[in-house]
């Protein structure tokens, strides 16, 4: 279960920071972005940077999760053994 939890929140972690990017790079002179960031040109650095990390953390989670099948298979094989 906790595993599930972990994959959970951080797939909607990465979706969070990808979505934010994304809307940094298509909405520059938003009234957040005006707010926050000096400049539009900021906003399309700052969300092209989200954007690269929401997708480096949502390939993190897919490595973990493939690592973790593979212990689970690994845990029964000296079963198979006897």
């Amino acid at each position: 279960m906790p595993n599930r939890i972990f994959v959970l929140v951080n797939v909607l972690m990465a979706l969070s920071y990808s979505v934010i990017g994304v809307l940094l790079i298509l909405y520059p002179e938003s009234a957040f972005s005006q707010m926050m960031l000096p400049s539009p040109i900021y906003a399309y650095a700052l969300g092209a940077l989200l954007l690269v990390y929401g997708i480096f953390r949502a390939w993190r989670v897919y490595i973990k999760m493939n690592e973790d099948d593979d212990e689970e298979e690994d845990k029964y094989t000296h079963y198979e053994d006897k």
